[in-house]
């Protein structure tokens, strides 16, 4: 597989990773079928409608239909701040974070596999009740982001409030 999947430990009978998007032609049937084939069910694009037409993904969600991978494309500009479309990608998280704990294997994708793929995963796993540092560890191997490290810290602050 031309784009390697970070898998993320520790997340029970489901998964999750990250996976930057695949160089040339986008995801073509064999890539799509390599993912499928590892397991993903889910693939989630967090790359911009102008990034998906420059890379060639047209076809992506009908191919992975095909394959039994359900696709959703999620664009989150890169190097942007989510922070005004805060609850759109909590929403999201919270159903990745529903998939993986019914077994699913979600893949979270952008364009170099860190950033905005990161902030989804991040997001997700905080969802499923880890702590924002270690979400962050699993993610990057503690690696420094702040913008992702400060969003997860505020959303964990802001669902200690209302639980």
């Amino acid at each position: 597989m031309t784009a390697s999947l970070h898998v993320i430990a520790g997340m029970g009978s489901g998964q999750l990773a990250t996976i930057a998007h695949p160089r040339g032609d986008g995801w073509p049937a064999e890539r799509l079928s390599e993912l499928a084939d590892t397991g993903v069910t889910v693939l989630v694009s967090a790359l911009t409608t102008a990034e998906q037409q420059r890379l060639g993904l047209g076809g992506t969600a009908a191919e992975a239909a095909r394959l039994g991978v359900e696709f959703v494309s999620f664009p989150i500009a890169e190097g942007g701040l989510p922070r005004d479309e805060a609850a759109k990608v909590v929403g999201l998280a919270g159903r990745l974070a529903a998939h993986v704990r019914a077994g699913r294997f979600v893949a979270t994708q952008c364009f170099g596999g860190i950033g905005r793929s990161t902030l989804l995963a991040c997001t997700t796993l905080v969802l499923l009740g880890i702590g924002p540092g270690d979400a962050l560890r699993r993610v990057t191997g503690g690696s420094e982001m702040p913008v992702t490290r400060d969003w997860l810290h505020e959303l964990s602050a802001q669902r200690a409030v209302h639980l």
